[in-house]
């Protein structure tokens, strides 16, 4: 007797969890991306949330990739959200260079106009061997036209621009003359500082997610 009402005294913590909504920034469209679970606002705060870039922007052509956010404060049922950056999926890149000859990685920071800083890794696919030189000239223009298009965009608009596919064909047309690339993606972007407007840090690797309905 005394085992079993020890057994239903045992809460269930499942039970007692509410559902939060998860918004996006208003300046991304501030609709809702998902519900999380948690026992209050201290146990959301900091979560960081991943849903597929085509869910979020309707392009199923981007179904490859992925954009993370990170809740930075809860009102009520309602918790806004950061945009810390997107990733593209890596078997897709596998196939994709695979299929090629040439692959060029470029890694650059982007400063925006309201000082937040990305790291943005930038993989660019050719359909035949490079000289050495026309490496180096390629890699300098992509490098180029991506500094000049963002270097006065704020954090909004750079979010905007390394998920619009108007981006990358943009340099596809932008360095035809230097060397026709086959294939090119924002293959990472990840926030790295927020110029001290939150106490910000992001895993490598985000933890687990709790479950989340969309």
């Amino acid at each position: 007797m005394a085992g079993e009402r020890s057994q239903k005294r045992v809460k269930d913590k499942w039970k007692e969890k509410k559902w939060y909504n998860i918004m996006a920034p208003n300046q991304l469209g501030g609709k809702e991306i998902g519900m999380t679970p948690g026992n209050g606002p201290e146990d959301i705060v900091g979560r960081v949330i991943e849903i597929p870039i085509s869910d979020f922007t309707g392009n199923f052509k981007r179904s490859n990739a992925k954009i993370n956010f990170k809740v930075v404060d809860c009102t009520g049922m309602k918790c806004s959200t950061l945009f810390i950056g997107h990733s593209v999926n890596d078997d897709y890149i596998r196939r994709m260079v695979r299929r090629r000859k040439e692959r060029i990685d470029i890694v650059l920071n982007v400063k925006t106009t309201d000082n937040y800083t990305f790291t943005v890794k930038i993989v660019a696919i050719t359909d035949g061997k490079l000289t050495s030189a026309k490496r180096v000239e390629l890699r300098n223009a992509i490098l180029n036209m991506v500094v000049e298009r963002t270097k006065n965009m704020d954090y909004f608009e750079f979010a905007r621009y390394v998920m619009a596919d108007e981006s990358i064909n943009e340099i596809l047309t932008g360095v035809k003359d230097v060397y026709p690339l086959k294939k090119l993606e924002f293959r990472k972007s990840e926030l790295v500082d927020t110029g001290e407007k939150y106490n910000f840090s992001v895993p490598e690797t985000p933890s687990e997610p709790e479950p989340l309905q969309q």
